[in-house]
């Protein structure tokens, strides 16, 4: 090819980019397709679980709902929305949609309401729908005749309402029902008792009564001859129990006698009278008294509650027994349990703490968990007790935070370099000597013209609402929180106290302000700690220590008997 035959091939070639790159750019516009948005995620079906089917009618149990959301092919799908929602109780879930692994919890606790029933809980994602039922059981209604009198007469019958753990349940309804006469409906009082008052028919007839979601029936039989007979068989075990088997003064056991037949066959309207054999003098009271005859249920079983005195001491639960209608004070057959023991009111108390170092920087406190465990002088968590704290704060200190060896540490440093403390950290006593809080002659050793430490710098108080009182595991759980700038330079003394049945128990737990470690090895940064509130109200640093000594009016802290006021600073 001729030189001029190849220009004309480089024109050509020239002309048609340029015809295709002129093509893209007019008539037709963009034909790129446009990007198509995601598709949100999709469940295909959904598994629902729990940690266990049942809780306790305490308050302190709950259960974990883990819902798992699946694709067509049972892969687990993230990032789906899914609800929880139950008829009652509290629930409190992990999140809104799934995790990576296709799983979300909730966890669920039955609230305030302490009854028996069954708490129905719909998890739902998109369109998928299950539900889970969690039985909530444990509750007691024993019933307690006062005797039998003449038909036309009044009488009464003693209820009591206990839950899992044998505490009363208070201001729950009672609902009281029996043939011939209207229905009656009240509360229990503040130790789960409600009392039914009627009068007694010319026949035998029983008496329901329901309350928490538990009923027991009650057969109440006019004086001169019963017409209540037991169910066919012969009774081949009696047997007796307390719960709990040790109680504290004023505390109450359910007693529950158990009658069985052949084929382990419950045995009802067997007639039974309940006694305390008491050869210590212990006192205490049953439901119902020593004439007073209770029927077995239809479960074969006959319960009363006893209450314990003032008294601690051992004592012995006694039933006597028949088939058939037995005079009072006379005894067919008899039945003694274990021993019941009654514990005199002691209290103790101990302070917990992993020591571990929470840290707030929105409200720029640093935080340690405490829980106060008490029980009685039997070693056994007492329920329900009211745990005070206190936090006072015997001694502050002056000084600042250099970098010193790689680290942040305390002192007293020379004024140009830091590099090497001159002393340690000056230590002073709380100067309100008599912890009145008011600013009195001598106490202002500093002349700063106030009271130093500041009260105000940490307290002690409940985790949450209603958490200063004792769960039915005896515990109360308490925080300390302190300003972040006031770490390490205060000590406290923390009182933890409580009353139970008017005997009082205390117990306390010192420490300094602990500092995070990774802040003291952060020198990167400066900790909010670096200089003590307390250094002179000059600025200029405390090289020297000055000290006053004064008497110690009585104070506990320190024990000494002067106290270590720091002079003003030079």
């Amino acid at each position: 090819m001729t030189f001029q035959g190849i220009q004309q091939l480089r024109v050509l070639f020239a002309a048609v980019a340029v015809g295709a790159i002129a093509g893209c750019s007019a008539g037709g516009g963009d034909r790129s397709s446009p990007t198509p948005s995601p598709t949100p995620p999709t469940a295909a079906s959904l598994s629902v679980s729990v940690s266990k089917n049942t809780l306790s009618t305490t308050g302190a149990d709950s259960t974990t709902i883990t819902a798992t959301t699946l694709d067509a092919n049972n892969n687990v799908v993230a990032s789906i929305p899914v609800t929880f929602k139950p008829d009652t109780g509290i629930l409190t879930p992990a999140g809104t949609t799934t995790s990576a692994s296709g799983t979300l919890t909730a966890a669920l606790g039955i609230g305030s309401d302490h009854s028996n029933r069954t708490i129905n809980v719909v998890v739902g994602a998109g369109a998928l729908s299950k539900t889970v039922a969690i039985t909530v059981q444990g509750d007691t209604l024993t019933a307690s005749n006062s005797g039998s009198v003449a038909a036309g007469a009044s009488s009464s019958i003693a209820y009591t309402l206990l839950d899992a753990a044998a505490v009363a349940i208070a201001d729950a309804p009672v609902t009281v029902s029996m043939p011939g006469q209207a229905d009656v409906s009240g509360k229990t009082d503040a130790n789960g008792k409600y009392t039914y008052s009627y009068t007694m028919p010319a026949a035998a007839t029983v008496v329901t009564a329901t309350a928490a979601g538990v009923s027991t029936t009650t057969t109440v039989t006019p004086s001169g001859g019963s017409t209540v007979t037991p169910d066919a068989g012969t009774v081949n075990s009696a047997s007796l129990s307390a719960n709990p088997s040790s109680v504290t003064t004023g505390h109450q056991a359910e007693l529950r006698a158990l009658f069985i037949g052949a084929n382990n066959a419950p045995i009802a309207n067997v007639r039974t009278r309940f006694q305390m054999v008491d050869s210590n003098s212990i006192g205490g009271t049953l439901t119902s008294d020593v004439n007073s005859v209770i029927y077995s249920d239809s479960n074969g079983i006959a319960r009363t509650t006893y209450t314990a005195g003032t008294r601690g001491g051992v004592i012995t639960p006694k039933i006597c027994w028949s088939s058939t209608d037995f005079p009072a004070n006379t005894c067919p057959n008899a039945v003694t349990a274990s021993s019941l023991t009654v514990v005199a009111s002691g209290v103790s108390l101990a302070a917990l703490t992993n020591g571990l170092i929470g840290q707030d920087d929105t409200k720029n406190v640093y935080t340690i968990s405490y829980v106060v465990q008490v029980v009685d002088a039997s070693n056994q968590p007492i329920a329900g007790s009211t745990v005070t704290g206190a936090v006072d704060i015997p001694r502050f200190y002056r000084g600042l935070y250099a970098v010193t060896s790689g680290k942040w540490s305390s002192g007293i440093f020379n004024d140009n370099t830091y590099s090497l403390p001159l002393v340690g950290r000056q230590s002073c006593d709380n100067e309100d000597v008599n912890r009145n809080n008011v600013l009195e002659t001598g106490e202002d050793a500093n002349l700063s013209l106030t009271l130093e430490p500041f009260k105000a710098s940490v307290a002690i108080t409940p985790t949450s609402a209603g958490s200063n009182v004792t769960d039915s595991f005896g515990k109360a759980y308490f925080t300390l929180q302190y300003g972040q700038n006031y770490a390490s330079w205060e000590d406290v003394v923390m009182t933890f106290t409580t009353s139970v049945e008017g005997t009082e128990g205390h117990t306390s737990a010192s420490s300094s302000l602990p500092v995070p470690a990774t802040v003291i090895a952060n020198t990167a940064a400066d900790p909010p700690f670096k200089i003590s509130p307390y250094n002179a109200t000059n600025g200029v640093l405390p090289y020297t220590v000055l000290t006053t000594p004064v008497t110690n009016p009585g104070v506990i802290y320190p024990s000494t008997a002067t106290f270590n006021l720091c002079g003003s600073q030079p």
